[in-house]
């Protein structure tokens, strides 16, 4: 399912929450997405906050969302910020060219 999801599919959920069970349980509100893609290549990067003690190492992750459903993502901590660990997210694939036939 992920590999179907886009940048417009998480901007439609900005400031909702994502939940983390493992390896504790940390709710992260979804508060930005950038979108960089271009005409070849889809690339966006999401971004989560969440409490600052616990927080999360560099790694893969399940993230449960009410609509989005369950999905793993690999998220870098950024650092504390505004009272808050932020997170990222980064999606980068090559866009399939659409061919005409011959």
């Amino acid at each position: 399912m992920l590999e179907q999801l886009g940048s417009k599919d998480f901007a439609a959920r900005l400031h909702t929450v994502f939940r983390v069970e493992e390896p504790a349980v940390l709710d992260l509100e979804m508060t930005e997405v950038v979108d960089r893609s271009n005409a070849q290549l889809e690339q966006f990067s999401v971004l989560f906050k969440g409490p600052e003690s616990p927080w999360l190492q560099q790694g893969i992750y399940a993230l449960k969302h009410p609509r989005m459903g369950e999905l793993s993502l690999f998220m870098v901590p950024l650092g504390p910020r505004e009272g808050g660990m932020i997170y990222q997210a980064v999606f980068s694939r090559l866009i399939a060219a659409s061919r005409t036939p011959a």
